[in-house]
């Protein structure tokens, strides 16, 4: 079952930039057939790649169409690069801190399978503000920008963890089995039109990007849930963005139509964030589509025509679960060897049954926490609905331990 923690939901706020014509940022595939391919990982359904920046050995990042730019989130690669330390970017995004201060590395080359990017502005976080790295259980190096749908045909086999690019549109994969939908394209990121239909047979029209960066499944940006009707919902935490932790009210939309898919009863996340002029159409709803509803399609992301080609995966009618467990777990070795209980969301089973924020798990259905890696505890932890749980935690030096059945609040 695929557990949904952190949300990995980032905006750039650009600055433009001049270059000299022979430092015009360019990508390009090496091969006679305009095609490469290389392999992701999901972590909580996100999408992990490798990439490799000035020659250095390859970085940990995530795979992100929601995000314009590509950004290092550690301040510790600064003295890796050439950074101009003269020139500060700001990046807002989700959370609750201020926008957050990056450097840039000027006319850094890119490798991402036999894709080659050259003089590609890449930022680098000047202090070190996300913790990506403890909600996904792997060390993360940076987010890897929307560029390059721009640039080339896209299409991500969650199947077979593939990711393959095309210079020119793959005619013979793309056959008459996919509907092809527009899509609107703004600072290299798409965006598509659909529409909801809530309980009281209320329709919206909504104008949602297309966010590979994101694990919940549809997030509606600036509504409460009073205002779409949705009841009833929870609050909780979802991870970090770029200006901090990210706080949500979490419920169901009854249905959203993406053109002829009729996709119900799935998880709508309801947040607060920076308004860009894109988003500024009062109209509509505005929002993102994350990978728990991506994966369950093969979708070719066609942004040189400004469209979209998918059809549904075998996964289409899948339920949609919010984080069964609702914990949200931080890396936390201490002597214990425990993870941290970092938030719970309100009336979910663990709260219910006792355990608390700062509590320290050392133990999960027998399992000790010292002796496995924190993706195994989320995994742990987010068994299917119905199965029940026992953690072993610590709270003020004193052992206790809890029965809980996962079931769903929402």
């Amino acid at each position: 079952m695929r557990s949904i923690f952190a949300l990995l939901l980032l905006y750039l706020l650009t600055c433009n930039c001049q270059v000299s014509a022979s430092n015009i940022k360019s990508y390009s595939i090496s091969g006679k057939d305009g095609k490469t391919t290389f392999p992701f990982r999901l972590f909580n359904n996100i999408l992990v790649v490798d990439v490799a920046i000035d020659g250095k050995d390859s970085m940990k990042f995530i795979f992100d169409s929601g995000c314009k730019s590509t950004i290092i989130i550690h301040p510790k690669w600064l003295d890796s690069f050439n950074v101009n330390y003269n020139k500060k970017i700001f990046f807002a995004g989700l959370g609750y801190k201020d926008s957050i201060e990056t450097y840039r590395i000027d006319g850094a080359s890119l490798s991402l399978g036999n894709m080659k990017g050259e003089h590609v502005p890449v930022y680098i976080l000047s202090r070190d503000s996300m913790n990506i790295d403890t909600y996904l259980g792997i060390d993360i190096d940076g987010i890897f920008g929307a560029e390059i749908f721009e640039k080339f045909y896209v299409h991500i086999n969650y199947k077979t963890h593939q990711i393959e690019l095309y210079n020119k549109k793959p005619e013979k994969k793309i056959n008459r089995h996919y509907t092809r939908l527009p899509v609107s394209i703004y600072k290299s990121k798409g965006y598509l039109n659909s529409m909801i239909l809530n309980k009281s047979t209320q329709l919206f029209s909504a104008e949602l990007l297309l966010d590979t960066g994101a694990n919940v499944a549809v997030i509606i940006k600036n509504k409460e849930p009073e205002d779409l009707k949705v009841q009833p919902y929870i609050e909780a935490e979802l991870g970090e963005g770029l200006s901090g932790t990210m706080y949500s009210k979490i419920g169901r939309l009854s249905n959203l139509f993406i053109d002829t898919f009729h996709i119900k009863n799935t998880i709508v996340s309801f947040q607060e964030t920076p308004i860009t002029i894109k988003e500024s159409n009062e109209d509509a709803l505005n929002g993102n589509i994350g990978n728990e509803i991506l994966y369950r399609f093969d979708i070719f992301y066609a942004y040189p025509e400004k469209a979209i080609y998918l059809k549904p995966g075998k996964h289409y009618h899948d339920p949609y679960y919010f984080n069964v467990s609702n914990i949200i777990l931080l890396e936390n070795r201490t002597h214990n060897g425990g993870y941290l209980v970092k938030s719970i969301a309100s009336q979910s089973p663990p709260l219910i049954a006792g355990l608390q924020k700062g509590d320290e798990i050392i133990r999960i259905d027998g399992y000790d926490c010292h002796r496995i890696p924190l993706e195994d505890a989320l995994l742990l932890l987010n068994k299917r609905m119905g199965k029940k749980i026992s953690v072993t935690f610590i709270r003020n030096h004193v052992k206790q331990k809890i029965t809980y059945k996962l079931e769903s609040i929402i």
